[in-house]
């Protein structure tokens, strides 16, 4: 599944890392998910009725460039016809699928679970909307309970679904979301039963008394040496909505202790209080930057305190240090819409560019060893030691989705 990156940028010295952000929409595009396949890039987020897909040939300037399709819309009445969330493109042995998590309208939020949407085969353009087929549920995850946010890895040799869900027997209480993982058996099955990896337990998790985990995704280094899932906590409908970090520290997927969480979140709004604010589910592409290999992160977030609404795509550079990833000093860095001043550094002034500016990275926390909880409200976990000596036993595999970035 993994994509080789095509030459983007000419020969140079690789520049010093910036904490900048680019906005590559003006449109709100919460929960934008991009894959790059021959040379386009496709860009899926929640439009709430109906399945969209923007693709170009660039990120860059993406929203003014890009081509609009809307490929699917649900008919009336039934189980999956309103609230479509957070849908996903995937290329999965050969042919084109898309995850979403949808709603029935006599019964709202509660009847959130995932489906599937079947497409052409992967060799075709997934923008003809005659080409996709409503597949159904998303098979083998379990029947009562909540799920949204499902995203497709392939981690250790396997296949796995990863979402966000209600604790099992919850089926109004909507205060706490978890993070689970499941073996898929084909591209529309899971078998098995869902291990939790991830449960609200640090403050930062909190907003009031609701305790958030969602929108997971796999995060790989360019040398493939370090590898984990991301995840927005908090609340998305507020400012605080932020990315955390769970560290597979090896062993098998499915088993819990291989998964570490992070005692200090990944990337948040600035301390300052300057925009932009609430940063978080996305994903992460694997570009062919100045000099060399890079991961940047795309996500969501707004120019103001306005929770759901102008949450605008934007792009950030993940950094790499001995404890692992890191965006900027873990803060928001300043951001504008001018593709030079995300590669060199945005001076704001004349380009409008907000916020603080400055974040060298290396923010990264400890983590929590497997097993230990931060304690609700509170706890800050142990540091470890080394992290290599935790991840000298990774797998050599990564996701699917390892992307290029310019054309």
């Amino acid at each position: 599944m993994a994509q080789q990156m095509a030459p983007a940028w000419p020969t140079q010295q690789r520049p010093a890392y910036t904490d900048s952000i680019l906005t590559i929409t003006d449109s709100s595009c919460a929960d934008p998910y991009v894959l790059w396949d021959k040379g386009t890039y496709y860009m899926t987020f929640t439009c709430g009725g109906h399945i969209e897909i923007w693709s170009a040939d660039s990120l860059f300037e993406f929203e003014k460039k890009c081509k609009k399709n809307v490929i699917w819309r649900p008919p009336p009445d039934q189980p999956y016809s309103a609230d479509l969330w957070a849908p996903e493109l995937h290329s999965i042995h050969g042919r084109w699928y898309v995850y979403f998590a949808a709603d029935d309208p006599k019964h709202g939020n509660k009847s959130h679970r995932m489906y599937v949407l079947a497409g052409p085969p992967a060799d075709e353009d997934p923008l003809e909307p005659s080409k996709w087929n409503f597949f159904g549920r998303m098979g083998g995850l379990p029947e009562d309970q909540w799920a949204i946010d499902g995203t497709v890895i392939t981690l250790s040799g396997s296949m796995l679904f990863v979402y966000s869900g209600w604790p099992f027997g919850t089926n109004a209480d909507e205060s706490r979301q978890e993070i689970y993982i499941i073996e898929m058996t084909s591209a529309t099955e899971c078998t098995g039963r869902p291990i939790r990896i991830s449960t609200p337990d640090l403050q930062f998790e909190f907003s009031g008394t609701s305790g958030i985990n969602e929108g997971p995704q796999f995060l790989c280094s360019p040398d493939g040496r370090w590898m984990g899932i991301v995840y927005s906590c908090a609340g998305s409908w507020t400012h605080e909505y932020k990315m955390n970090v769970l560290y597979y520290t090896g062993g098998h997927p499915l088993d819990p202790h291989s998964w570490c969480k992070s005692n200090t979140p990944l990337l948040k709004a600035a301390r300052d209080d300057s925009p932009p604010y609430g940063p978080g589910h996305g994903n992460f592409v694997l570009v062919n930057g100045p000099g060399g290999p890079e991961v940047w992160g795309v996500f969501h977030a707004t120019d103001a305190k306005t929770g759901w609404e102008g949450r605008k795509a934007r792009l950030m550079r993940v950094g790499w240090g001995h404890g692992g990833p890191f965006m900027g000093s873990g803060e928001c860095g300043r951001c504008c819409g001018e593709v030079e001043h995300f590669i060199q550094g945005c001076p704001g002034g004349v380009c409008g560019g907000q916020g603080h500016c400055g974040g060298t990275g290396g923010a990264g926390g400890t983590f929590l060893p497997p097993g230990q909880s931060g304690g609700h409200h509170g706890g800050s976990g142990n540091a470890t030691e080394d992290l290599k000596r935790e991840v000298k036993n990774l797998v050599k595999g990564g996701k699917g989705l390892i992307s290029k970035f310019l054309k």
